[in-house]
């Protein structure tokens, strides 16, 4: 396992990814991606769902139908999603690299997440982890007009940090996340050699 160490940044705040990065959610979401598609008579493939683990929930849904050329109430699906996410909490674990960093830091920089989940899920998730009381600010997809890999996410974290966007130090796992944070003019750490294994 490659070597860490925060002495190697410098920043004055620190923005988290929520998916794959602090919480190990991707078993989840599967599960409740495949059920609520399943309801409505469509099947969603484990390899297929993996390979665009980056997208947002609406993105994921639009590049289902244009792959597999359907129709879906997106609207209904992401409801659904929300309720049916909470029915799997159980199998939620933490990614113990990047929560461990945001439990050293608490108290000495300011924190945030910026998650292109929905603001409910993401809440339910670092609740859930017993994460969410580290965090000043949680901003979600909702909160911006343009979602990852544009920067705005991780902009409008650092405004509400109060902290300028080159002094802020990211964790991120997807190419489309860490795209956002360097347009953001952010620096960033690839999560990804230190998750492997789902430590």
């Amino acid at each position: 396992m490659p070597g860490f160490t925060l002495a190697d940044h410098d920043f004055d705040a620190i923005i988290f990814d929520c998916d794959g990065t602090i919480a190990d959610t991707l078993p989840v979401h599967f599960l409740t991606f495949k059920e609520a598609l399943g309801e409505r008579g469509y099947n969603l493939e484990e390899a297929w769902y993996h390979a665009r683990t980056g997208l947002s929930s609406s993105k994921l849904f639009a590049a289902y139908e244009q792959a597999f050329d359907v129709k879906l109430d997106r609207e209904a699906l992401l409801d659904r999603c929300r309720m049916l996410y909470e029915n799997h909490l159980d199998t939620l674990r933490e990614h113990g690299f990047a929560a461990d960093i945001a439990r050293s830091q608490f108290g000495h920089v300011p924190m945030a997440v910026a998650s292109a989940g929905q603001k409910t899920v993401v809440k339910a998730t670092l609740q859930t982890l017993d994460l969410l009381e580290l965090f000043d600010h949680v901003v979600t997809v909702e909160d911006v007009r343009h979602p990852k890999p544009a920067p705005d996410l991780y902009l409008l974290a650092a405004e509400k940090l109060g902290v300028a966007p080159q002094r802020c130090l990211v964790f991120e796992d997807t190419d489309e996340g860490l795209e956002a944070a360097r347009a953001a003019g952010m620096d960033v750490v690839d999560v990804r050699p230190f998750t492997i294994g789902g430590k």
